[in-house]
């Protein structure tokens, strides 16, 4: 599930902002903000770029994980409970599996430069 704001939310942000909008607060040091704007953009257009596809591999490892359906969100929670109420051991090789994939996905479009070396 990608972190919030997600992309079309963080383009409307960055209008906003280069629009004047006077209800977002920004740092007030010029390159500093220009920095934060850059990055919104580039994790917004990766976003863009990738479509759903990380949410619905993301989707799919779950529902095999939990042999189950429904939204990404409630499947998600499940799996938070099912490791809260002890359902998955930290043996449990495809929730690592799953775990560390979704971190990858995650960061590939956060700061891709952060995984030179990782698939």
């Amino acid at each position: 599930m990608r972190d919030r704001p997600d992309g079309p939310e963080l383009m409307d942000l960055v209008r906003r902002i280069e629009g004047g909008d006077t209800g977002v607060e920004v740092p007030g040091d010029a390159r500093y903000r220009d920095l934060m704007l850059a990055s919104a953009r580039a994790i917004a257009e990766r976003q863009r770029d990738l479509g759903d596809a990380p949410e619905q591999a993301e989707r799919d490892r779950l529902r095999e994980i939990l042999d189950g359906d429904g939204t990404l969100a409630d499947l998600n929670r499940d799996l938070a409970k099912a490791i809260r109420d002890g359902g998955f051991d930290a043996n449990n090789e495809a929730v690592r599996r799953h775990l560390w994939q979704t971190a990858l996905d995650r960061v590939r479009e956060s700061n891709p430069k952060a995984l030179k070396n990782q698939s």
